[in-house]
């Protein structure tokens, strides 16, 4: 990461690298993960599990990838913790990713937070290509609501204005934005599962921002192996 770079990401609240994400460690991945989904489903999860780490360690190994870290904690100008993990697969044949919401809509992190969305496959515009709303990391948490047509996940109650789909990504491309940040992704209209994985970390001092305490249960990446 550049110091351009950085301006760049918390500037506008978000950043694109390319080729970040070593191609041996996404074959890894994938040929851990589950290989079948329901035609035209929805978007399907697979979740760090914290009081279990090792459990399916070998899909949630790009917690740690050192290209990745490397970027956050420049970012932050400390070391991280994990925050959460998930693979994300939007199925073939019109599979629904998710509405505009912002990550902090589930569970306000108080300091700096941030998510890298990391393409395990070639994500053109139509295969649930990301979207995101530029410098809306400005502007605080927007009002939102449960969206039950989306599995009961959080829905800004208003679209954002300048929300703009990210150029089709390259596998081993990274995404990474503000918790803040609005975002989405809509339709897979090709015939190929849409593969991705978005791991959220946190500064090293931040805390729950309901409670005012650090959670222990969220483990620094060298804690974890990285």
């Amino acid at each position: 990461m550049t110091e351009d770079q950085i301006q760049e990401f918390y500037r506008e609240g978000y950043i694109v690298l390319p080729d970040l994400v070593r191609s041996d460690t996404i074959d890894e991945v994938l040929a851990a993960s589950p290989s079948k989904y329901e035609k035209g489903g929805n978007w399907s999860p697979r979740v760090f599990n914290h009081d279990d780490p090792t459990a399916d360690w070998a899909i949630h190994q790009l917690i740690i990838e050192p290209s990745v870290v490397d970027a956050v904690e420049a970012i932050f100008e400390s070391p991280a913790r994990v925050y959460y993990g998930m693979l994300a697969v939007v199925p073939s044949g019109k599979g629904r990713g998710l509405p505009w919401h912002q990550d902090n809509m589930y569970s306000i992190v108080a300091g700096r937070a941030l998510n890298v969305f990391m393409a395990l496959c070639e994500i053109p515009q139509e295969k649930a290509g990301l979207w995101v709303a530029p410098r809306s990391h400005w502007l605080g948490l927007w009002p939102n609501h449960r969206a039950e047509e989306f599995g009961g996940h959080r829905e800004a109650d208003v679209e954002p204005e300048n929300g703009i789909q990210l150029p089709s990504m390259r596998r081993g491309d990274v995404c990474i934005f503000d918790r803040f940040m609005l975002h989405r992704s809509l339709t897979n209209e090709t015939n190929e599962d849409r593969y991705a994985y978005a791991a959220q970390y946190q500064e090293d001092k931040a805390r729950v921002q309901d409670t005012g305490m650090k959670d222990p249960r969220k483990m620094r990446v060298a804690e974890l192996g990285g």
